[in-house]
């Protein structure tokens, strides 16, 4: 309502994880810092993030340190703290998008490295350019390799070594609150 312009809602089906608090809004071209670290940055986007924070502690765990921020918004994207994120991983740079890596996320972050000058490894985990099917949000995470164990699997790749994390340690570090269990479809 207050924004002089284009905007775009977009509502989910089934259950709603709330992850900030109610009274942090989000701000334009601003992203949340979520944990800082030098190895490997990760910048996630909607429900993404919540897969994100299930693998990272049991990442720092095995002691690589991730610098995670969580983007609300593509427009603009400008952030100078983007911008010093990217330039501080030594090991790779992931995105997590829960859409298309095709113009999303991890192109604006693309740009952004390339514009830089930060020449460390991008892998963007999102849906590949591909027609999918309908399922469940579980099943078409894991499905479409856009869950918390292809996190896991892209910083191995990035820094070169297994880390041993199981689908089991994962589930247990489920602990965003549901905020909403309603059904865009009843709305």
């Amino acid at each position: 309502h207050k924004i002089d312009g284009p905007v775009y809602i977009r509502m989910l089906r089934g259950e709603v994880s709330r992850i900030f608090p109610k009274d942090e809004p989000f701000v334009l071209n601003t992203a949340r810092i979520l944990s800082t670290g030098s190895d490997i940055t990760l910048i996630t986007s909607g429900i993404m993030t919540e897969e994100a924070l299930r693998a990272i502690p049991l990442l720092q765990d095995r002691g690589v340190s991730v610098s995670h921020l969580h983007v609300s918004t593509l427009k603009p994207f400008t952030d100078p703290r983007i911008i010093s994120a990217l330039k501080s991983a030594k090991q790779g740079i992931i995105t997590m998008e829960n859409h298309s890596i095709i113009g999303g996320l991890g192109s604006a972050v693309a740009e952004v490295m390339a514009e830089n000058g930060i020449g460390v490894p991008l892998q963007r985990i999102g849906l590949k350019d591909t027609y999918a099917h309908g399922a469940s949000q579980k099943y078409l995470m894991a499905e479409y390799l856009m869950d918390a164990q292809a996190l896991i699997r892209a910083v191995e790749n990035s820094i070169g070594r297994k880390l041993n994390i199981d689908e089991a340690e994962l589930e247990e570090q489920r602990s965003v609150t549901v905020h909403s269990s309603a059904k865009a479809e009843a709305l």
